[in-house]
């Protein structure tokens, strides 16, 4: 039910994301700006299972990038058009933001796989999210180079 859920707010925000650009150059109007911002920064506050992956740093990276594009729309004031650098600058962080938390929630998906215990005949589920298992078999390969290296 959580991988459902999880997947079903990847594409909403992805579709949300796509069916809310401008059709000039594909930003976030200052409206959709800030209902993503209010999402996002309660999933974070509330510490919701689909950032349960987000690092501290990429926190912190999503955070400042929100900032930094509140700022602009401050800057465009009431008429809200951004200026042509302010554009620039907007759709690089909405890009960086997306792809941030895209990768959060993929990381955050929780995968079980069933194990044979040593000494037992009934198999044990395990699961991981799958940052979990990448950062495992990360580690287990360079386990494996240093024993190799050591070897020589």
């Amino acid at each position: 039910m959580k991988i459902g859920s999880i997947l079903v707010f990847s594409l909403l925000f992805a579709a949300g994301s796509a069916a809310a650009y401008d059709s000039l150059n594909g930003l976030w109007s200052k409206q959709e700006f800030e209902t993503n911002r209010a999402n996002v920064t309660k999933a974070l506050a509330d510490h919701d299972e689909k950032y349960k992956e987000l690092s501290g740093a990429d926190q912190k990276k999503v955070a400042e990038t929100l900032d930094r594009m509140e700022e602009r729309w401050q800057k465009a004031g009431d008429s809200g058009t951004l200026s042509g650098a302010d554009q620039v600058a907007m759709a690089n962080d909405q890009t960086l933001l997306t792809a941030t938390l895209s990768q959060a929630t993929a990381d955050s998906r929780v995968v079980c796989e069933r194990v044979q215990q040593i000494g037992s005949n009934l198999p044990k589920n395990v699961c991981k999210t799958a940052g979990q298992r990448r950062r495992e078999m990360i580690e287990a390969q360079d386990a494996a180079q240093a024993g190799k290296v050591e070897g020589h």
